[in-house]
Order: structure tokens, then sequence, then C-alpha cells
């Protein structure tokens, strides 16, 4: 679902062409000075935003079923997925951190045969979530659904097409009142069907797109160029495109507004960014064992978040969750984390694992 942490990164080219593109890289200044590289020490978040509006919440609740947030809607109102006592069922619920026995239910499904919650967003008051079922002949059916903050739902749409999840926060989304998602064609040309339905209901607007697109932050589209191809941006509203070559031996991932440029090496990852018109290019962002967290670029136009391994123990699994800021080139260190997610302009993580497991969440819009 979109607040699962979803790592993809495309096969890397030539070992020359990356080794001499990271030497490169390596050469740019940070904004703002001459100086190349990322800060060696990283900031603390209450040290920096003491005004951060963050919330904690025990992971376990008090029947001992476990929860994982998908979406906020309020501080009091967390969208969460429930792993049921039933283990061939899941459930969304709202969650009240100050009431946690109390977790109102919005959808059950069983997740026997490939049943999940697929994408969520909130807007306007309301929740929206898809979820896949499988059906008696083992076809998953996707449906769109909207709730609000009393637990009152209905089924916007069956009429979903091939929908495609990237774990992206943009992968369901509202706009010009309507909700928003994309889906695959079956055709020999790639190409993508951009769906939207009236966020209050009513018929399914279907529009064919050449290419295959994914939502970025509306109303701009994105063709990642996979196999050579380059990156294609594209308005929803006005049609207008931008074209981006990849560069050799860089992985490239656009948003509307910034590029992350990724080159691998065998002596590790670097990470750079710039806007998608060509300026702003940064320095190297991550330091040595840090990779980018999110399929989505530049949170809230703002924010990159990079993890690093601390412990690979199956029961302790632990990594170094820290934020680099776009507009003054700071790092923050958020956590040692044990999970992360992030929907909108919320991020959560986990510290602690089994009983003592919590979940905190950071609005990052008030990180002013």
């Amino acid at each position: 679902m979109t607040a699962e942490v979803i790592r993809r990164w495309r096969t890397p080219l030539a070992a020359a062409a990356a080794v001499a593109a990271t030497t490169a890289l390596l050469a740019l200044p940070t904004p703002g000075s001459g100086t190349p590289g990322p800060p060696d020490q990283a900031d603390t978040l209450a040290g920096i935003w003491p005004q951060a509006r963050t919330v904690d919440a025990a992971a376990t609740l008090p029947d001992g079923t476990t929860y994982t947030p998908a979406a906020v809607l309020d501080p009091h109102h967390i969208v969460v997925q429930i792993a049921d006592a039933d283990p061939d069922t899941a459930s969304l619920a709202l969650l009240d951190p100050a009431d946690p026995a109390h977790p109102l239910r919005l959808d059950t499904i069983p997740i026997a045969g490939g049943g999940s919650f697929d994408a969520v967003t909130v807007d306007g008051g309301h929740v929206y979530w898809m979820s896949s079922v499988a059906d008696d002949q083992n076809r998953t059916r996707d449906t769109l659904h909207r709730a609000d903050a009393a637990g009152h739902t209905t089924v916007l749409t069956s009429d979903t097409g091939d929908a495609t999840f990237r774990g992206s926060s943009y992968d369901l989304q509202a706009a010009d009142g309507r909700i928003w998602w994309t889906a695959t064609r079956g055709s020999t040309v790639p190409t993508t069907d951009l769906r939207s339905v009236p966020a209050g209901g009513g018929t399914v607007d279907v529009r064919p797109v050449d290419g295959t697109y994914h939502l970025t932050h509306w109303p701009w589209a994105v063709d990642d160029g996979t196999g050579g191809r380059p990156v294609i941006q594209r308005n929803l509203v006005t049609g207008a495109q931008r074209t981006l070559d990849q560069p050799i031996g860089q992985d490239l991932d656009c948003g509307a507004v910034w590029c992350r440029h990724v080159v691998r090496t065998t002596q590790g990852t670097v990470v750079t960014l710039g806007r998608t018109d060509g300026t702003a290019q940064t320095a190297r962002i991550n330091t040595d064992g840090e990779v980018p967290l999110f399929t989505d670029v530049a949170i809230v136009d703002r924010f990159e978040f990079f993890t690093a391994p601390i412990s690979t123990q199956a029961a302790t699994a632990s990594e170094r969750l820290t934020l680099y800021d776009l507009t003054n080139a700071r790092r923050v260190g958020l956590a040692v984390s044990t999970a992360e997610g992030l929907s909108g302009t919320w991020l959560w993580w986990a510290t602690g694992d089994n009983e003592t497991m919590t979940w905190h969440l950071l609005d990052l819009a008030t990180l002013q």
C-alpha cells in the first residue's frame, strides 16, 4: 500500500561510465558554497524545529493486534492498516492515538489469495482507498472507496481498469474535485489510462495517454523512460511536456519540480538532485551507506529522506533515518528506525520492536 517503504532501482549501466559520473558528481558544489560533498554531521529535529507537529502512538493495540499507518486525516484520525487476529483478513481503520482501544474499522478484506489495500489518500475530511480482492475465478478486482471521519463508507467505483501502484503517495490523489489514478491498457503499444471519478461518486472518465505514465504532484505525470528512452513529463491540464535525457551512468527519477540522479558503483551510491528546468544542481547529498527511502522525489518540493543499515538481524533490523532539507542543504538526523512510511505531508517511522514498538508521526508542513 501507499505507506509501505518501497525501493526501486533500475539496472545500472556500464561500470566505467558510472565511475566517471561519480567522480564528476562528487566535484559539484553544495548550493551556496564551494565545498564539495555533504555535511559530516546531522542536526536534530527538536533543535531546529521545536514547533514541529508530532504524534506518538504504541504500535500494538490493547487487544494485541498491530497496525501500520497508511495516511493521516488529522492527528486524531490516523488511517491505519490493522493485522487482524484472523490471519486471513486485514482491516483499514481510523485510529485516535488517545483512544487506541476503539479503532473505527472502515473496510475488512480477505488477504488470502493476494487481497491488499493498495493506495490511500485523504482530502477534504474524507479518506479514499483502493483495495484489491481476488474473485471466485482468482482474478484481482480493484475497488475505490470513500469514508468520512465518522466512519460512513461508500463504494465510489469498481470501474478501475488494471490499476497501477508503485508505492508512491501520488498513486491515488484528489485534485479538481476528482480522485485520480492510472491503469495499464492491454495493447502492443505502451498506453496509460488516466482514470478519474468525481470525489462524491459518479461516472469514471478514462483518458488514454501514449507511454507508461505515473502520477506525481498534480497536474504532472511522468513517463520514467526505461530502456534508454528519455524521461517525459506531461502536464495533464495544459498538455505541456518536458523531455529530460537520462545522463549516461545515472538513474533518473523525476517529480513535478525536482529530479533525483543516482549513480551506483562498487564503492557505493551517490545521490544528487536538480530541478526539472536544469537549474539548482546539488552536490552529493547522501553519505556513504545511505540510499533514498521513497520513490517520490523531494517531498513537498523540499525534503529527501535516506536510510543506512545499522542492524540487519531479522528480529531487530534497524537503520539510521536522515532528512535532507533542500532549502539550506541541511541534514537532520531523525531516528534509528525499524520501519518508515509517507503519505501527503506526513512522515512516520517506528522505533523499538515487539511490545515496545512505537510509531512516530511528523507533519512536514510544520517544519518552517
